[in-house]
């Protein structure tokens, strides 16, 4: 790591609420989100032609299975802070998926949601008692869900494009998949993944009840209301934070630098830090350490744990918390096992590096470590 590199880890800890605390918390995006529903479906779209390999969403991407989870809380569970608590994770997930069956029987005229737990229901013994251990994880304090929108899918986008039979759309769909990069010679169009990054200014009106929707069914779900929100593909308009206030949520989980969709083209840049509050009470929060241990382009990422270790320790230089990011890909082992093993091995590695340098370390769910300090 250069000198430049190691003092951009420092720098992003320069502004906001300050704790000598050495507080952890492990923010993991897309859980309960469809894209690639299982090894079968990635084979038969590769050999539709689809840029499989192009992207570690579509090579491995799709929901964790009861083994993934209970194999990520062996390792939570395997490491304990200075109180005996395990770690946790904190992830920010998406509650519903779309209904593939009866999309196809109106004919793609409607748009038709089913819960991440009828998802687990419909997609086979691989997932029984997925749900089961959301719940168990909940109860002992290692798996705490917060809320990432109720799909990880720009609904309107997606009916559009099953409506005027977009080939990659309606291929990917008719195995159950979605949010995939286009067939080579295939229109391009905008990322179906991009949930509230609007067109218009006037879109932002649906998603209203988008996310009044997707928060009961968290709660109905899960048996508590959000306290946290971080965007899908990380930008929302402003104008949504009333209607997420009205709805519970607490604190949003931002870049430090972030755009707003304004509509039309347009876009609007703000800078955050930890604690920062806006004109209705929302409270933001950082993440200032990253954990990736394959990137993007499906390669093996070796700096995966030193630059996580250096993120926490400039973190914790800095009196602010650590708040890792990360992504479900990572764990889940539905499509390949190999790829999740090689995940959770570094994260072990990574939380056994943080309680040897930092025995006085306090692993926390998120919206625990935003009510302590914020």
């Amino acid at each position: 790591m250069t000198m430049f590199q190691n003092s951009k880890l420092y720098l992003k800890n320069l502004f906001g609420k300050k704790t000598r605390r050495k507080i952890v918390a492990i923010h993991i995006d897309d859980f309960g989100s469809i894209r690639v529903r299982d090894v079968q479906a990635r084979e038969t779209l590769r050999t539709l032609g689809f840029p499989m390999s192009s992207s570690r969403y579509s090579n491995w991407d799709t929901l964790c299975t009861s083994e993934d989870l209970q194999l990520m809380f062996e390792v939570l569970c395997s490491v304990k802070d200075q109180f005996g608590h395990p770690a946790c994770v904190t992830p920010f997930a998406n509650v519903a998926n779309p209904n593939f069956e009866k999309i196809r029987e109106s004919n793609f005229t409607e748009y038709h949601r089913e819960t991440f737990v009828d998802t687990f229901r419909r997609l086979g013994k691989a997932y029984d008692g997925a749900y089961e251990l959301w719940k168990q994880g909940i109860s002992e304090n290692i798996f705490h869900p917060e809320y990432h929108g109720t799909e990880h899918l720009c609904v309107r986008r997606f009916m559009r494009a099953l409506q005027e039979n977009h080939k990659s759309t309606r291929l990917a769909f008719d195995h159950e998949c979605v949010c995939l990069n286009s067939l080579d010679g295939d229109e391009r169009r905008p990322y179906l993944g991009a949930v509230f990054n609007i067109e218009r200014p006037e879109d932002n009106e649906p998603l209203k009840d988008y996310i009044r929707d997707g928060i009961k069914i968290f709660q109905d779900t899960l048996g508590y209301c959000p306290k946290q929100f971080t965007p899908g593909n990380g930008a929302h308009s402003l104008v949504l934070m009333p209607t997420l206030y009205e709805c519970g949520i607490r604190y949003v989980d931002a870049s430090l630098r972030m755009a707003s969709p304004l509509g039309n083209g347009k876009w609007e840049r703000h800078f955050y830090w930890n604690g920062k509050v806006d004109s209705i009470g929302m409270k933001y929060l950082i993440r200032n350490c990253v954990f990736e241990p394959f990137l993007d382009d499906c390669s093996a990422n070796s700096n995966a744990v030193p630059l996580c270790l250096a993120s926490v320790e400039a973190a914790f230089t800095m009196h602010a918390p650590a708040i890792i990011s990360t992504h479900r890909v990572n764990f889940t082992g539905g499509i390949d096992k190999a790829h999740r093993d090689e995940s959770l091995t570094k994260l072990k590695t990574v939380l056994q590096e943080i309680v040897k340098r930092w025995p006085e370390v306090e692993f926390m769910d998120s919206s625990r470590m935003a009510d302590e300090i914020l």
